[in-house]
């Protein structure tokens, strides 16, 4: 049976080299404190929260923005200020940034010592109010942390910038950028269709199959269901599982091919994405989500390397080229011929996806994309394309 979290914790200290990180390694750790060097307390499941955090409030503009020695982003504010989340942010990033937990370090000073950590809990509590999961004590996904915490500080914002905080766009505004579809007929004349949409993270998709060391480990997990049916003979023991190792440039590739049997206006189409504009920043995803034999949601524990810099100019978005034939747009209903009947997702396969914990359109959008050809294919498509702003659209 699948291992619990509690028992993967327990694995993992047991077996991990803490050397690597302690000072008895072989490269001792340097002691440091300051500004911009303060930890935020784990209230409980709150690493999501507190590393988005701690990404977001670093950034020179966001620091620019909200640090605030002397008070007056607060004392601008309501006078509930736990109320407030630009107030929440202001306290954030100064105590973060500030000099406050941030003493100059002494000989024997515990550095565990509560007053040299900031504890987030107001702004937890006011973040999480009203929402389902946020504001539950549960481990959640920081990319969608990140996403629904800048969706509310954006509204948070627009009353408040040029008065209370400086600047006239967004802090969201830094991540922006728009995603070029284009869709192209697979037969025919094989006319193309552009269009846009606003995003502030990309996705990036992770494969098992892109793993460079994918016949080592397909060998051990072989050998270690050998090892199951036949403890007598054990071929695994003593020896360390090796994780996938996907290299980014290419999750970029997979990312970057088209995307071919595309239902699209009564005929198959290829859909090619790629990025029009640039952001100042760019907020990555990772997307290791897939499901398992058990037809149950999993995510692919694998090792993704991440460069220094990263060149993204081959995805960038160029519009309608040179000997391209446009598509129309569709006919208005009062002029058009009356259309086919639309095709209709199949009741059985959104069933499954539902009883998966799938909402309902997104459940038919994944069965219409796949011309219902079956349960998996649907819930394949459904975790590549979760991200999709219209995923639960009618």
């Amino acid at each position: 049976t699948d291992k619990t979290l509690a028992e993967m914790q327990v694995d993992l200290n047991l077996n991990y080299d803490w050397s690597k990180i302690c000072e008895s390694g072989d490269k001792p750790l340097v002691r440091l404190r300051g500004p911009g060097l303060v930890g935020l307390k784990n209230l409980g499941q709150s690493c999501y929260m507190n590393s988005s955090v701690q990404l977001l409030l670093a950034l020179p503009e966001v620091k620019q923005r909200y640090l605030d020695a002397d008070f007056q982003i607060r004392k601008s504010g309501p006078s509930e200020v736990q109320n407030d989340l630009i107030s929440q942010v202001a306290k954030l990033a100064n105590g973060l940034n500030g000099p406050r937990y941030a003493p100059p370090l002494k000989d024997g000073e515990d550095e565990e010592d509560p007053k040299h950590v900031v504890a987030p809990q107001m702004f937890r509590t006011l973040i999480g109010r009203g929402h389902p999961e946020f504001s539950t004590s549960r481990q959640q996904d920081a990319a969608e942390f990140i996403q629904y915490f800048l969706e509310q500080l954006t509204r948070a914002e627009r009353s408040a910038l040029g008065s209370r905080v400086i600047g006239d766009r967004p802090t969201s505004g830094m991540f922006d950028f728009a995603v070029e579809e284009r869709m192209q007929e697979s037969s025919g004349s094989r006319r193309v269709k552009y269009s846009r949409t606003q995003e502030t993270m990309l996705g990036i998709p992770v494969k098992l199959e892109d793993a460079e060391n994918l016949a080592e480990v397909t060998a051990y997990k072989a050998a270690h269901e050998k090892d199951e049916k036949d403890p007598k003979k054990l071929k695994t023991e003593g020896v360390e599982e090796p994780k996938p190792l996907v290299q980014l440039s290419t999750c970029l590739s997979r990312l970057a091919a088209p995307e071919e049997g595309i239902q699209w206006r009564g005929s198959a189409a290829s859909k090619t994405t790629r990025m029009a504009t640039m952001p100042r920043y760019l907020l990555v995803q990772l997307r290791r989500y897939y499901i398992d034999e058990k037809w149950c949601p999993a995510k692919l524990d694998c090792k993704v390397p991440m460069p220094e810099t990263l060149n993204l100019e081959h995805l960038r978005g160029k519009g309608l080229q040179p000997g391209e034939e446009e598509m129309p747009e569709e006919p208005d209903d009062a002029g058009a011929a009356p259309a086919a009947a639309a095709p209709e997702a199949d009741e059985m396969i959104v069933a499954q996806l539902i009883s998966m914990g799938i909402g309902e359109n997104a459940a038919k959008r994944a069965s219409l994309a796949v011309n219902n050809s079956g349960a998996e294919a649907a819930c394949a498509w459904f975790f590549e394309h979760s991200e999709d702003p219209d995923i639960n659209l009618p």
